[in-house]
């Protein structure tokens, strides 16, 4: 029994080897490749519906060239350099072997395919640059606030089928995360959004990056409050005055870092010296480039009353002109000027005239003859407990000697 089985092996294995017999069978999934479609891309034209399509091609022939048929070996092709219009074409294919040196093809005959032709479709191409736009599905820690996003590439190329890529607005990218307290950045991927605001996500579109570079920065906020730096003048100090800042705080965004130091922001100084009685001024609302207004209220109102003070108005004729321009001689034409006093009624009651001196410096002075209104300075000598308010100017006369 066993020689007869070692008799059967050597026999077929000369059949096989030796006398390699004639053969016929099938070569499955074979897949359809087209060529020229550089050519039909030069003509603004592409092939939908029809670019994965496989054959199967009966086969003859010698049982050695049988066996090293396979999609590596045979070659199916459509060639489409031919055509200039959009349309619904079908075709036959060419079939080319590819079979080793050692492997003989002459043998080799189709008897039968499936199916007889390709059908494809060829449409007008398009290619557009579209936005990317950027939303958070998840949520920010509180306390925090999420920035602006930034995309790396910042738009993207898409082509495709021209009716396709026509009905597309922007890329959308979706980040979905919880409690963000830092800055998100990752590749994410993308679907797009046509101009009716439906999600689209058609085949076949080639686009210029696949994931996109996403930054999403995410910012601590702080509520901080407003002040003012109040200047004791004009006999007034700070617990003579009542000061109401509108709005008394702003919402302030930025690093942990920048935010940590960050007690208050101060609008500026107010010189009590100048504010009568009351007064309302308003101060923009300035912060460094680490940080954001997120309130976006660029100015704050500063109101200001003086109370338990007492005012008196003297009038003072001691004036004093001080640095006249070289090769210019000076004299006030102002001979006496109405000076206000504020101070506890005790201490105004107090004052005279004689007290307060009127010094006009004439160093900054137009070099040039006639009369000129220049600002004063008024000294209250011997006194602090009461001060000058207001500003002063007097009038004077500008000749060349």
């Amino acid at each position: 029994m066993v020689v007869s089985v070692l008799i059967a092996i050597g026999l077929w294995a000369y059949v096989v080897g030796v006398l390699n017999p004639d053969s016929s069978g099938p070569v499955r999934n074979l897949p359809v490749a087209f060529v020229g479609t550089d050519v039909l891309e030069s003509r603004g034209l592409m092939i939908v519906n029809g670019m994965n399509q496989t054959v199967t091609l009966n086969v003859t022939g010698k049982r050695n060239a049988l066996l090293a048929l396979s999609a590596d070996t045979v070659s199916i092709t459509v060639d489409v350099s031919s055509i200039t219009q959009p349309g619904q074409y079908s075709n036959e294919y060419q079939v080319s072997f590819n079979l080793p040196a050692s492997v003989s093809a002459s043998s080799l005959a189709i008897t039968d395919r499936y199916p007889q032709t390709v059908a494809y479709t060829v449409v007008r191409q398009a290619t557009r640059t579209i936005p990317i736009r950027g939303t958070v599905t998840g949520s920010v820690a509180e306390s925090y606030q999420a920035g602006e996003f930034h995309f790396d590439p910042e738009t993207l190329e898409i082509r495709g089928e021209e009716a396709v890529v026509n009905q597309i607005d922007y890329a959308l990218v979706t980040l979905d995360q919880e409690d963000m307290s830092e800055t998100y950045s990752g590749d994410l991927p993308y679907t797009f959004i046509t101009f009716t605001g439906d999600e689209m996500n058609p085949a076949g579109l080639e686009t210029s990056a696949s994931l996109v570079r996403t930054i999403l920065p995410v910012f601590q906020l702080k509520e901080v409050p407003l002040t003012v730096n109040i200047i004791p003048g004009g006999g007034a100090t700070e617990k003579n005055v009542e000061v109401d800042i509108e709005p008394k705080s702003i919402m302030v965004s930025g690093a942990s870092a920048d935010l940590e130091p960050l007690k208050e922001i101060s609008l500026g100084n107010i010189d009590l010296a100048k504010v009568l009685g009351s007064d309302t001024l308003s101060f923009p609302i300035s912060l460094t480039s680490e940080l954001t207004n997120v309130s976006g209220v660029a100015e704050a109102t500063v109101t200001l009353s003086v109370e338990g003070l007492t005012t008196a108005t003297l009038e003072v004729d001691s004036i004093e002109l001080i640095h006249c321009p070289e090769g210019y001689t000076a004299d006030a034409v102002t001979q006496t000027r109405q000076v206000q006093i504020r101070g506890a009624a005790e201490a105004v009651e107090t004052v005279t005239a004689s007290q307060i001196l009127i010094v006009a410096d004439l160093e900054n002075a137009v070099s040039a003859t006639g009369t000129q209104t220049i600002p004063v300075k008024v000294y209250l000598n011997g006194r602090n407990d009461v001060g000058v308010v207001g500003d002063y100017n007097i009038v004077v006369s500008i000749t060349r000697r």
